[in-house]
């Protein structure tokens, strides 16, 4: 007699044909892990407290313990001098939020040269002389230095004065200034650091020794960022990038307001998004991707990577860790640091299915290593198509979904917890949060073909111990409130359980407004033969009988349920099922 035995349970792979998925394959599989093998419910999504954004956003962003939010599409990174400092693209020309006050990421540097006049008279050896000077904010940023003085020359006893210094610009909380002044070594003539001074539009009176000079003038060449700079991203050892059209820049290490020209990099089509696996940049264009590698910006090295996979959404680049992900108009591109390159979603979609999910508007994130696509798209007949995928792109591709719907996501690394803000809401919510109960889920097997009709007579389904002590909690924590909701209800006689009480189809009929206490027990297992449902069973641990004459050989099993679920099996009668165990 056949045996039909299901364990290591795995999700759906919707391109392949129902009776040619392996064996313990799904052919619907929704609010459910699968990283155990079991058939183990996600949790409940919850609101975040102090949470909220306004209805149009289309970024989310946690910084510290304020949520922010955008209007337009905006890539922030907390970058790599301080804690409390955020960088961001995508809001108008790149910004800087400090302790909740934004400046403009961009240090203009000085207009004019200082004008220099040497009074008095001297004596000894002549000497030729230029100076130079910079902005510098009270954050420990240097701008890039003014145009260089007239050169003068002067002889030890003279004075010398620079003046002509602009009143100190706004906005930018610059409070010093730094003087640089020529001088010759065995490598050539440089600027050097002689003085700094509180910011100010006086006159300053060199009085520094020839001998006294500091270090050299470090922001030689450095640039303010472009005004229309997009994608920012972190990269090791202080860089950060960014990209304007074809070209990606590159900023000073550990100096995020500085981007010399001499660090960008050009691509053949125009860039889209950006992604960083530890020092090697993924960058996704239109058509080809590159990737670009170095430990400081002077040393990258750009190499094209000759597949023809253009990226068709930034909102979808997402950060596995061990590799980049992106739509692509064939499917889901998965790209690693070593070049490797692969379409994620091969044996998942044909490109007909994948393009119904409309992956150009799409918004993606990732949970528990799994890329999680949320799609809202209307199909030719005005239905609306929505949801939400999350997409196994490593070894043994398959998928789950999951009726969750998003306007924009963001990911906390450090919590590794998934956020998500729905379209026409403010609220954001955790996507299967740990402290809440577990949700419901539905899994359907493959279909099970025989060589001959069968019947089955028993089955038998074990159930795991999924539970925890944080989800004992979660669920006595939804009864109780369940529980204080209900009687509020009562006590304000607001059950509107009476004819005409409340409005037309508000209520079920003959229903009130009290809330159902949820039971964390529940689990239902059909059994179809033919695809015709033959056997309901709301218990497990225990073997059950099936109806006789049910003989075919097409055979498939469901389970909806929130209780882990770790085997099922089939047999043609008790004896066998018990042989099997």
């Amino acid at each position: 007699m056949a045996v039909i035995k299901i364990s290591a349970f795995a999700g759906e792979r919707p391109l392949i044909s129902p009776r040619l998925l392996p064996e313990t394959a799904a052919t619907a599989a929704s609010n459910l892990r699968l990283d155990d093998g079991a058939l183990t419910p996600i949790n409940k999504p919850s609101v975040t407290l102090g949470s909220a954004s306004d209805v149009g956003d289309q970024t989310i962003y946690l910084h510290g313990s304020d949520w922010l939010s955008w209007s337009s599409v905006v890539h922030a990174s907390p970058g790599p001098v301080a804690a409390d400092r955020l960088y961001y693209t995508g809001d108008g020309e790149p910004k800087m939020r400090v302790a909740g006050t934004i400046y403009p990421l961009a240090l203009e540097p000085p207009a004019s040269a200082p004008i220099v006049t040497i009074s008095g008279t001297g004596s000894g050896d002549v000497v030729s002389r230029t100076y130079a000077w910079t902005w510098v904010t009270d954050f420990g940023e240097e701008s890039a230095p003014s145009p260089i003085s007239d050169l003068e020359d002067w002889q030890p006893g003279q004075t010398v004065t620079l003046s002509g210094f602009p009143s100190v610009p706004s906005g930018r909380n610059i409070t010093k200034q730094r003087i640089y002044r020529s001088q010759t070594g065995s490598s050539g003539t440089y600027l050097y650091f002689i003085a700094e001074r509180a910011a100010s539009a006086s006159d300053f009176v060199d009085t520094v020794a020839v001998d006294a000079f500091n270090e050299a003038l470090p922001s030689a060449g450095w640039t303010p960022p472009p005004d229309d700079l997009s994608g920012l991203i972190s990269m090791p050892n202080g860089m950060m990038a960014a990209f304007v059209g074809r070209e990606v820049f590159f900023s000073e290490p550990y100096r995020p307001h500085a981007w010399p020209e001499r660090y960008t990099m050009t691509c053949d089509s125009d860039v889209v998004g950006l992604c960083s696996l530890g020092s090697v940049l993924i960058v996704m264009t239109k058509a080809n991707p590159y990737l670009m590698s170095g430990s400081h910006p002077d040393s990258m090295q750009s190499q094209k990577l000759e597949v023809n996979f253009g990226c068709i959404n930034r909102r979808g680049i997402v950060d596995l860790g061990f590799a980049a992900c992106y739509p692509a108009a064939d499917g889901l591109v998965a790209i690693g640091a070593d070049g490797s390159v692969s379409l994620a979603t091969r044996q998942l979609f044909s490109r007909e299915d994948w393009l119904a999910l409309s992956p150009w508007t799409c918004v993606a994130g990732q949970h528990a290593g799994a890329y999680v696509l949320f799609y809202d798209t209307f199909q030719p007949n005005g239905d609306r198509y929505a949801g939400s995928l999350m997409i196994n792109v490593g070894a043994g591709e398959y998928l789950v979904r999951s009726p969750e719907i998003a306007a924009c996501v963001y990911f906390s690394s450090d919590e590794a917890a998934l956020y998500f803000k729905p379209p026409s809401e403010t609220n954001i919510y955790r996507f299967d949060d740990p402290d809440m109960p577990p949700d419901t889920y539905y899994w359907r097997s493959k279909e099970y073909w025989t060589t001959r009709p069968e019947n089955f007579g028993a089955i038998l389904v074990d159930l795991g111990d999924g539970s925890s002590l944080q989800s004992v909690a979660a669920i006595e924590a939804e009864r109780v409130a369940i529980e204080a909701a209900n009687q509020a209800i009562l006590t304000a006689d607001m059950l509107l359980s009476e004819v005409n009480a409340a409005e037309v189809n508000a209520l079920a009929v003959a229903g009130d407004t009290l809330m159902e206490l949820p039971d964390y027990d529940s689990i239902v297992i059909n059994v179809y033969a033919d695809r015709k449902l033959v056997r309901s069973i709301t218990k497990a641990g225990s073997i059950d009988r099936l109806p006789a004459g049910s003989k075919t050989r097409l055979w498939e099993v469901s389970v909806s349920a929130n209780v882990q679920v770790t085997q099922i099996i089939m047999a043609g009668t008790i004896d066998e099922l018990r042989n099997m165990q």
